[in-house]
């Protein structure tokens, strides 16, 4: 999983608990708040008809009375509403028939001994669950009587159902538009923090290949800004450790050419008899030490190649030539060595392909590379496959083989400097080759404009491609 969707996941879940532990608080205090609202809404309605009793036990106005009731008995929530006077005698109900009546409930008895509102819950003769809320009523000291109130705990709780279901939606609107703003704000964030790295990811690659003028720009002032800073840093001593680097593989590689080329020299001297002849012994001896040399020299080459090619100074100098010529010229090479393997060299060229503008001595050293490592892993009474295509705008080569194949973690691999695949010199027997010559050829490939790239299955072999522009 990549690191933004981690970074996302993570401030999406810490955003989630958040809102999650915010809206409950906030359901619990708005239901709370209702319950108090209601409640106090309940006192209020008793008191305010404690002051209508008050006037109707002045004014003696039944009406004004009656018209309070009914207006109160327009709540749902109100089952009931009473006054009765200090001898517990019912002046005013909404049920008529009960006027004139004695009020002998217990919660009206117990009203009439104090001064604060008394609240009592009980069930009437329907089932239904009652809060009575009774206040009584003083004028000057002077109990006047009884106003009560009598609600349906059933329609307050259906009316604070209600309530709190649109509270929890308005608080779920609310908590889905901060978690859309949140996981928004959590994707610029992890961009933000992930584009510096992608960069020193970008770099820490661009280095790996080899390419050590790589410079990350970062504009970040944090830790990732200064990590940046520190990387380019590390760019530049390590570019100057390469400079160095082939400065001495280039004098060293000079300095061995002259005595090497004097020592190949003297072994040829050695084998035309200007010594006297030689004996069986001494042709095995100096055979061991002219392959030897040439090994090393073979080397040297490359290293020599490889100090141009990575300074910029490989050249290359092209001219019309046939290619068809170029690549049976160097087939012919190989054979003896295919024959001792009893390998088979398959040739398909047409006949009819244009003459291209090319460095012909680096398109020869590009097909001894391929060719040399093809009869190198492939094993006995394998097939080898060379072919020419003419493409659109290019000439399109490919060298096959039989071989042990490439696995598919070191594909790419094989085009870096010193890298080969592992285990190989177990498997093929033999010197173990330098690491450099496909570097060299993908240098010369892409100084002619081309491009290369393998295809490869283990133990089915491997097939390297490489394209030449088709122009003159």
């Amino acid at each position: 999983m990549k690191l933004k969707i981690k970074f996302t996941l993570a401030a999406t879940l810490l955003v989630v608990f958040i809102l999650l532990g915010v809206s409950i608080c906030l359901f619990l205090a708005e239901r709370r708040h209702l319950i108090n609202q209601i409640k106090e809404n309940q006192i209020n309605l008793v008191d305010g008809l404690v002051q209508v009793s008050k006037e109707y036990s002045i004014t003696k106005d039944q009406i004004l009375l009656i018209n309070y009731i009914n207006f109160l008995m327009r709540n749902k929530n109100i089952v009931y509403v009473l006054f009765t006077n200090s001898q517990g005698k019912i002046l005013a109900h909404t049920n008529i028939q009960r006027l004139e009546e004695k009020d002998k409930t217990p919660i009206g008895l117990r009203a009439t001994k104090i001064k604060k509102l008394l609240i009592q819950s009980y069930q009437n003769k329907k089932g239904e669950r009652i809060s009575d809320y009774a206040l009584p009523v003083f004028m000057e000291n002077k109990k006047l009587g009884v106003a009560r109130i009598g609600f349906s705990q059933r329609e307050l709780n259906k009316m604070m159902e209600e309530t709190v279901t649109q509270t929890g939606k308005r608080i779920f609107v609310i908590a889905f538009v901060v978690l859309i703003i949140g996981i928004f704000s959590a994707l610029i964030l992890a961009q933000t923090l992930i584009e510096p790295i992608k960069k020193l990811v970008y770099g820490a690659k661009m280095i790996g290949r080899g390419k050590l003028n790589t410079i990350i720009e970062v504009n970040n002032k944090d830790e990732l800004g200064s990590l940046a800073e520190e990387f380019n840093l590390m760019a530049c001593q390590l570019k100057e450790l390469d400079h160095m680097k082939q400065d001495f593989v280039s004098s060293v590689s000079h300095e061995l050419r002259s005595p090497l080329t004097s020592i190949m020299m003297y072994i040829d001297l050695f084998f035309k008899g200007a010594t006297g002849e030689l004996t069986k012994k001494q042709i095995d001896f100096l055979t061991i030490m002219k392959d030897s040399s040439k090994r090393l020299n073979n080397f040297i080459n490359d290293l020599l190649d490889v100090a141009k090619m990575e300074r910029g100074k490989m050249e290359i100098i092209k001219q019309l030539v046939d290619i068809k010529a170029i690549l049976r010229e160097t087939i012919q090479l190989y054979v003896v060595q295919s024959d001792k393997k009893s390998i088979q060299i398959i040739s398909k060229i047409t006949e009819n392909l244009p003459m291209i503008m090319v460095d012909s001595d680096k398109i020869r050293q590009v097909f001894n590379n391929l060719l040399s490592n093809a009869i190198k892993f492939t094993p006995e009474n394998g097939i080898i496959t060379v072919e020419i295509k003419n493409t659109r705008g290019y000439l399109q080569f490919s060298v096959s083989d039989t071989g042990m194949g490439i696995p598919p973690d070191d594909l790419e691999k094989i085009f870096n400097k010193f890298e080969q695949v592992k285990g190989v010199k177990s498997k093929i027997g033999g010197s173990k080759g330098t690491g450099l010559g496909l570097t060299i050829v993908k240098s010369i490939i892409k100084l002619h404009e081309g491009n290369i790239w393998v295809e490869s299955a283990l133990g089915k072999g491997s097939i390297f491609y490489f394209t030449l522009p088709n122009k003159k």
